[in-house]
């Protein structure tokens, strides 16, 4: 009997097919009613923020529903909140699995963010589902494929945001509660919860230099057919700078990838 000699590509397809499976079984299983929990968070906040703003008669645009407008951003938000949050633990969360040698950390974390895509879709396809069918909003999409380039944009740049502060909670590990904390600020100033346009131009110079802001104001302008298009908006600085981060945080990786599984 001969044992088949599998590549380096199969290896890692297998461990990250086993994470997966792993990491769902832990997120829907652990818990009863998990799959609800999931739900729950958005549907929460987009209901609250949707009593407050009709209790004050604010609306968005005309031809833009403000529910449409709330998912447009909270989901995809969440998405790469979650991505980063979730990258930050993979590690600590998995020291029991580096015994075996073909699991890698970066291995964890390519799974937890996988898994949160999954979820994320899932939830932004539900969410578009209800409104449109049930609710009898006019869900539509101007331009699917920006859609989509923009969104795996945000994706790459919360994968590397995770994977450098999986570096720094490796260090730091006091500081995990302190990130999580600043996630909170960053959701308000990211233009989730309200259009750009509304702000004085010396609060939107500001506010411009945080990736998020550009990421969701694409995806919306892909989304809807009457969103305005900022001229100071664009997908190329939010590019650059997840390029540049994603160096920088495999490149921390490589040096302490050691370190991670030691620790």
């Amino acid at each position: 009997m001969t044992l088949e000699k599998r590549s380096s590509l199969r290896i890692t397809t297998s461990v990250l097919f086993a994470l997966i499976l792993r990491e769902l079984q832990g997120r829907f299983g652990a818990r009863r009613f998990g799959a609800f929990w999931v739900f729950f968070e958005p549907a929460a906040q987009i209901a609250l923020y949707m009593m407050v703003f009709s209790f004050r008669n604010i609306s968005v645009r005309s031809g833009i529903d403000f529910p449409l407008f709330l998912v447009s951003g909270m989901v995809p938000f969440f998405l790469m909140r979650n991505i980063a949050l979730q990258s930050m633990s993979a590690v600590d969360a998995n020291k029991a699995l580096f015994a075996y040698r073909q699991i890698k950390p970066l291995d964890t974390i390519i799974a937890r963010a996988v898994i949160a895509i999954i979820i994320s879709i899932s939830v932004y396809l539900i969410f578009m589902f209800l409104l449109g069918f049930i609710f009898g909003y006019k869900v539509s999409m101007v331009d699917p494929l920006r859609w989509a380039a923009v969104l795996a944009i945000g994706v790459v740049f919360s994968f590397a945001l995770g994977l450098l502060l999986c570096m720094i909670v490796d260090v730091f590990p006091d500081s995990k509660v302190f990130i999580r904390l600043l996630f909170f600020p960053v959701y308000i100033l990211s233009g989730v919860l309200f259009p750009i346009w509304v702000l004085p131009a010396d609060a939107l110079n500001l506010l411009l230099w945080n990736p998020f802001v550009h990421i969701i104001d694409e995806l919306r302008l892909a989304t809807f057919p009457y969103y305005p298009d900022h001229v100071d908006v664009t997908i190329v600085y939010p590019f650059k700078v997840s390029v540049f981060l994603l160096l920088i945080s495999l490149g921390l990786y490589r040096i302490r990838r050691f370190k991670l599984v030691a620790s």
